[in-house]
């Protein structure tokens, strides 16, 4: 077993060298040219229904935000570990202490920042002020995700602020979600399998993972697949077909092993007949598993849908 975790380390670890190292420059995400991203309208995602609120509903923080301290609030900063972190933190002008709100963490690519990807996808105008919006920023502008020490600081960075924020916010502890793009996206794949804020969801734009890593606490079953220490979690995955950063196979990955770990079927429909996007079909309640591949598109966030698929796919009906 152990060598067959350090197979997957030493696999994963040539990938992101080769394939990672040109995922800085795209963290501003602009839009891509090819063929057939440009066309799609109308994609409704299989959504995670709303959270059961009973036995207590969620937790609440402090009832009343001062003025000043709602809409977009810059740079936060909080000490993990003896490390001073920082991040980007967005609370809805309709804060008003009364209700529990998601909790959306927005992860950057290789080279890039929490502010970097807050301009790239948009989702707050897309959600409507709809939740709470984390934009961590990884130290030297990156994320550990094949070190087992460096992605064991790296989860507890963001646990740490989830938790901070149920302090202070009215924050949904039953709703907290994570998206990524690059090599956000293989972090954000990894904070699902390993963090401890019970993550609801997680949406990944041109990425990987998880993946098997000596020392996280992840492990292989019988049949050589990957078991995460976390509960599985509803999962979407967007990846084009032409991206030379990340290659399909990647994203195909990620996709399998969601689909695996929440139980659905081989068999896919389309949403609102709008192809691409397929959700697969008899999936673990609560725990849909979606896969959009744009015909054309590079390494990018998807220029025409991605705030859209990624914000429908999050929000509670």
């Amino acid at each position: 077993m152990h060598s067959m975790l350090s197979r997957a380390t030493l696999v994963v670890a040539a990938f992101v060298a080769s394939a990672c190292n040109s995922c800085g420059s795209s963290d501003s995400a602009p839009g891509d040219t090819g063929a057939g991203d440009g066309g799609t309208t109308g994609v409704t995602i299989g959504t995670p229904p709303p959270p059961d609120t009973g036995g207590g509903g969620p937790t609440c923080g402090s009832a009343d935000v001062a003025a000043g301290t709602k809409g977009y609030l810059g740079s936060q900063k909080i000490t993990v570990g003896g490390a001073a972190r920082s991040y980007e933190l967005y609370v809805p002008e309709a804060y008003d202490g009364k209700k529990a709100w998601p909790l959306v963490f927005v992860l950057h690519g290789d080279g890039g920042t929490g502010s970097g990807i807050r301009g790239s996808f948009k989702l707050e105008a897309e959600s409507g002020g709809g939740a709470i919006f984390v934009y961590p920023d990884g130290q030297n502008k990156t994320w550990v995700i094949d070190n087992a020490t460096g992605l064991g600081k790296d989860i507890a960075f963001i646990d740490a602020v989830a938790s901070s924020l149920a302090k202070t916010h009215c924050t949904d502890t039953k709703r907290v979600f994570a998206v990524g793009f690059s090599k956000g996206a293989y972090f954000a794949n990894m904070l699902a399998c390993l963090s401890k804020s019970n993550l609801r969801a997680v949406v990944t734009h041109a990425g990987g993972g998880p993946f098997g890593l000596d020392g996280s606490g992840t492990k292989f079953d019988n049949k050589g697949q990957l078991e995460c220490p976390s509960p599985p979690v509803a999962a979407l995955q967007v990846q084009g077909d032409a991206d030379t950063a990340v290659p399909l196979s990647e994203g195909i990955k990620a996709r399998d092993h969601w689909r695996r770990a929440n139980a659905c079927a081989t068999t896919t429909k389309p949403y609102d007949a709008a192809p691409p996007c397929v959700a697969y079909d008899g999936c673990a309640e609560g725990r849909p598993e979606v896969w959009c591949q744009i015909p054309g598109m590079g390494h990018t966030i998807w220029p025409a849908m991605g705030a859209k698929v990624t914000w429908e796919f999050l929000r509670g009906k």
